[in-house]
């Protein structure tokens, strides 16, 4: 009896002071900071917090491929992937390349390492084509997000991804790399097009002196995140946003206005609820300016070699979050024209606005019917489906509020 009771407490004192590493978002990651690897896929948090636990003895795979190598004080070789095992707090070992156990916040890239994007076999809305956005290491892709992309008139449709409490306490202080395209663009000089003598040359080319009147220095068009930048909790998620499969042309005062007010309040909000969601980022519709005879024309940013218009500038952009568990789900929806007078916005609105004076979305600060941060409304996601038909399939019961 009392050789069960003291194993009993042994084994409960064991448990209390189980040793594990645990690595905060905010606090233990720097930079440039290696793609982390942990169980075949990118590292996640494991609360909702931006925290990360691993058991004493657990492993996690660190990679600066094509980075240099990883840096730290204790390697005994350069290596540019490598694994190290949790001993206690934030200290890893391994004694194949490290000479003592090792700080993790001090595991760090000469560069940051490339992100890349992959063209799948799959294909989404209209037949059009699935590309995944993320990193090649040691021959096998681990995805960030993928993007539908429409091939023949260069438009991303939309971004797919999944926004968790975590998100919230993304990794701050990672510069913004430029935007890349591996060659998805092909001969259009997509980089080219955003330069501010760039977009005014294709504006004007279709509106002529009233370019003026579009594109000056209040008013722009800004390279505009579907999946944004920090949507991503970690530097290497960060990073891959910066690809022009998750990229649009958007008014500039949208982009820093409304928008950016969406996505920082909606992170924010899935922190607050606890929810685990499935994020649509994508833009619709061709956005039309009045040209010097008065005529209404479609704006776009290039001619392909017959002539044909790509890279069209959305007339809409929208973001549909979607949780799977309970089946919510909820559109918002902004225009993409700071043009249009408050009837005319009103006119484009394609549902009842159902966050207009609802105390459940008390949480979303944006002021929609402002012309220069964009006009904004949301729709239930059936309503939305009435219109745009991009989504796949899956079903809706109720309204994620």
């Amino acid at each position: 009896m009392f050789q069960r009771l003291f194993i009993t407490i042994l084994c409960v004192l064991n448990i209390q002071h189980r040793q594990r590493c645990t690595l905060n978002s905010r606090i233990h990651f720097g930079e440039p900071l290696p793609v982390i690897i942990r169980n075949g896929n990118l590292l996640e948090p494991t609360d909702g917090d931006g925290n990360v636990v691993l058991e004493q003895g657990d492993s996690i795979i660190l990679s600066c491929l094509d980075a240099g190598a990883i840096y730290h004080r204790n390697t005994l070789q350069h290596i540019n992937t490598a694994s190290i095992i949790c001993v206690n707090d934030d200290i890893f070992e391994n004694v194949e390349w490290l000479n003592a156990p090792s700080r993790f916040t001090e595991f760090k890239c000469n560069v940051p390492p490339p992100y890349v994007s992959e063209r799948t076999n799959r294909t989404c809305f209209a037949r059009n084509t699935i590309y995944e956005v993320g990193y090649k290491i040691e021959n096998v892709f681990y995805p960030v997000y993928e993007s539908c992309f429409n091939e023949i008139d260069l438009n991303a449709i939309y971004s797919m991804y999944t926004q968790k409490p975590y998100n919230a306490l993304y990794q701050t202080r990672v510069d913004r790399p430029f935007f890349i395209d591996n060659n998805v663009y092909g001969y259009v000089p997509v980089n080219s097009l955003f330069s501010p003598p760039g977009q005014k040359g294709a504006v004007a080319r279709l509106v002529g002196v009233k370019v003026d009147d579009y594109i000056n220095k209040t008013e722009f068009l800004s390279r505009g995140h579907l999946a944004a930048k920090t949507d991503f909790v970690f530097a290497f998620g960060e990073r891959a946003t910066f690809h022009y499969v998750n990229c649009a042309p958007q008014w500039v005062g949208f982009n820093g206005g409304n928008w950016n007010t969406l996505e920082v309040d909606l992170r924010n909000h899935i922190h607050n609820a606890g929810y685990d969601t499935i994020i649509y980022t994508g833009t619709f519709g061709v956005s039309q300016l009045i040209n010097q005879y008065g005529a209404i024309v479609d704006i776009y940013l290039y001619s392909d070699v017959n002539n044909n218009p790509v890279v069209p500038v959305p007339k809409y952009f929208y973001k549909v979050v979607y949780e799977p568990k309970t089946k919510r789900g909820i559109a918002f929806v902004g225009i993409n024209n700071p043009h249009y007078t408050p009837a005319e916005a009103r006119a484009l609105f394609f549902c009842h606005d159902i966050c207009r004076e609802n105390n459940n979305f008390g949480w979303l600060s944006w002021h929609p019917d402002t012309s220069s941060e964009g006009y904004a409304f949301c729709c239930t996601v059936n309503d939305f489906r009435d219109t745009v038909s991009h989504l796949p399939d899956f079903e809706v019961t109720g309204l994620l509020t």
